[in-house]
């Protein structure tokens, strides 16, 4: 029999955008300006930060006038506040270093597994992969890894590479169980269509498994369970259950990522033959490939050209073109905590 979802404060507690400080009880946002709420939410909040947040917005604006040469520049700089926007919030310390470094020896060929991205030891990109709990995870990757590992432009990287295998199984109904006796509580997803066969559930992530009971559809969950409060505990039970609900959720988002759409579609990382698999987060990813690509722009426009003219162009004008909404919709939800979503658009 299928166990009932999770309820808190009279809400079925659905799964979040926030990686480390999702705001459980609360309703959506709903907002056409990401910018214009979050602005509206420094001022009340954190004013410290307001000037970054307001800068990145300008950087926004100009990227959107910029041909592709030219915006990862400017798109590197508006992520780059955003972060910073983050970080001061968060009341987290960090340099005014980048914290990211690329590089190509001129004498391989210009390819994008050439293109090696390195995580520094300070500054803004390592202070985020912190601060978002990324420990022990490599910090030297490849440009072309690191887009095999980005949800949002995952169709565009198949397409340019054949031979590279599907990555991301597409989740529904994400939600957070309960036991209808035990005190216990663990994630819940399911999975349709041709994902939901048993050779594509082999490849499932390690921390994860088929939940048996249900016998019309495939409902996958964690395998870790937390601890949660009964009826009649005290106030300091309750908040260590709320703790423990967000462990579990950060152990969730670290293999779950989503794209932002008017409705939101979620995905599930796995470990399949062919792939290279980066356990980082998109955020992270993001901000190292933009890094990357602003490098090019800026002191090499033929190397940023040839890629844009040759066999990637629609991998790499995609990610230009998509990374910073996805980007802005991200930083967001993790300041705030809030989920933002259109209006208008009713979800399942």
């Amino acid at each position: 029999m299928p166990a009932p979802e999770l309820r808190y404060k009279n809400r079925s507690v659905y799964f979040r955008k926030s990686v480390t400080s999702p705001l459980f009880s609360s309703e959506s946002v709903l907002t056409r300006d990401t910018f214009e709420f979050v602005d509206l939410w420094l001022a009340r909040n954190c004013k410290e930060a307001l000037p970054f947040w307001r800068q990145a917005e300008a950087y926004h604006k100009a990227s959107r006038d910029l041909p592709p040469v030219s915006a990862p520049l400017t798109s590197y700089y508006c992520f780059l506040n955003c972060v910073k926007s983050l970080l001061i919030v968060k009341k987290k310390t960090f340099t005014d270093r980048h914290g990211v470094a690329g590089e190509w020896d001129p004498a391989s060929k210009r390819t994008l597994s050439n293109e090696i991205i390195t995580i520094q030891g300070a500054g803004i990109l390592s202070s985020l992969s912190d601060y978002l709990g990324e420990t022990n995870l490599p910090k030297e990757f490849s440009l072309l890894d690191a887009l095999g590992n980005i949800p949002y432009i995952h169709r565009a990287f198949r397409h340019t590479f054949r031979s590279k295998p599907e990555v991301f199984i597409p989740l529904n109904n994400l939600v957070y169980r309960k036991h209808p006796t035990d005190a216990y509580i663990w994630f819940s997803a399911e999975i349709r269509g041709r994902f939901s066969d048993p050779r594509s559930l082999r490849t499932l992530p390690s921390s994860f498994e088929v939940d048996n009971g249900y016998e019309d559809r495939c409902v996958v969950r964690s395998k870790k369970r937390y601890k949660w409060f009964r009826h009649g505990d005290n106030q300091q039970q309750k908040d260590k259950a709320i703790r423990n609900l967000a462990a579990l959720h950060r152990r969730m988002r670290r293999e779950i990522s989503f794209i932002s759409a008017p409705m939101d579609l979620w995905y599930l990382k796995r470990p399949v033959a062919g792939a290279t698999i980066i356990p980082r987060s998109n955020l992270v990813l993001t901000l190292a490939v933009m890094h990357r690509l602003s490098e090019l722009s800026r002191y090499d426009p033929a190397g940023l050209s040839q890629y844009l003219d040759g066999k990637v162009n629609w991998l790499i004008s995609e990610f230009i073109r998509l990374s910073p909404y996805q980007f802005v919709d991200e930083i967001a939800c993790e300041l705030t905590g809030l989920e933002m979503r259109m209006p208008g658009v009713r979800p399942n």
